[in-house]
């Protein structure tokens, strides 16, 4: 049984027990009272004063009757607030708020470009690559083609991301620290190597270019002209019998007569050494 249970049969049961029978009382009270005005009564002193004894007895004794289940009702089935918790004051810690200065946007600089010298230009025949970003597999096979170029190489790989792919290899033919070693060759025809890094089939696409060579006191300058080729080439010499020796360390010689296939497989051992496959490519765009 709940508390307001209780209060409602609490509240009936005084009612019944105590405020009836105060109902009871009171009208005796008010009869008494009522019969001490007769003339008979009124007439006798005594027996007025005990009349209005009663009646008033009465009266007080209904009306404290009435009173009980009243009270009993009010305190029983009145909606008590629930307290509000109090925190003691020294339980309240001290909040401070701090200042916070104001965003202020620290304007950032411009970036400077900074051309990279072209290796022609320069006479270096080791280009230095730009920056770039590519899956970690395609890196290393980038990082180890472009570790092929050695100063006393007549070839070299440069990064060639402004004419839309990775690398291209070459021939020194333009560079004037080689002039003279071409020229003993008596080269017509020069070629290179276009190639794109493919990291989702992990291949190294190639397009073979073919240009005409023409020497204007000791100088070479290339043209495509009417010879133009574009696709693969299989392995030509493009010179005389001329070879050029290169010595690297001991029991490290390499002899050229300038043909395809000595600029092709240097490269193409190292594709195959990164688990990667070199893909000529005849038709259409890298």
């Amino acid at each position: 049984m709940n508390k307001k249970t209780g209060g409602i049969i609490g509240t009936i049961a005084s009612a019944l027990f105590c405020g009836l029978p105060g109902i009871v009382l009171a009208c005796l009270g008010v009869m008494a009272v009522a019969g001490a005005q007769g003339p008979e009564i009124a007439s006798n002193n005594a027996k007025w004063q005990n009349a209005m004894i009663g009646g008033v007895a009465f009266l007080c004794g209904g009306a404290v009757l009435i009173l009980i289940p009243l009270i009993v009702g009010f305190f029983s089935l009145r909606k008590k607030s629930s307290p509000i918790p109090t925190t003691p004051a020294a339980a309240i810690p001290n909040v401070v708020l701090a200042s916070v200065p104001p965003l202020v946007a620290t304007p950032t600089p411009a970036p400077v470009y900074q051309p990279t010298p072209s290796p022609m230009a320069t006479g270096r025949s080791v280009a230095q690559p730009a920056p770039i970003a590519m899956d970690p597999s395609a890196q290393s096979v980038y990082d180890r083609l472009m570790a092929l170029n050695r100063p006393t190489s007549p070839y070299q790989i440069i990064d060639s991301k402004s004419q839309n792919v990775d690398l291209i290899a070459e021939w020194k033919i333009v560079d004037a620290s080689w002039y003279e070693v071409f020229g003993k060759a008596n080269l017509t025809k020069v070629f290179r190597i276009h190639m794109k890094l493919d990291p989702a089939r992990r291949e190294v696409r190639a397009m073979d270019q073919e240009l005409n060579i023409s020497w204007k006191a000791g100088v070479p300058s290339l043209s495509f002209e009417a010879s133009f080729f574009k696709g693969q080439k299989s392995s030509i010499s493009f010179g005389t019998g001329y070879a050029f020796t290169e010595n690297l360390a001991p029991g490290q010689v390499y002899k050229y007569k300038f043909n395809t296939n000595e600029l092709k497989k240097p490269i193409q051992d190292v594709v195959a050494a990164c688990g990667w496959t070199y893909k000529g490519v005849a038709f259409g765009k890298l």
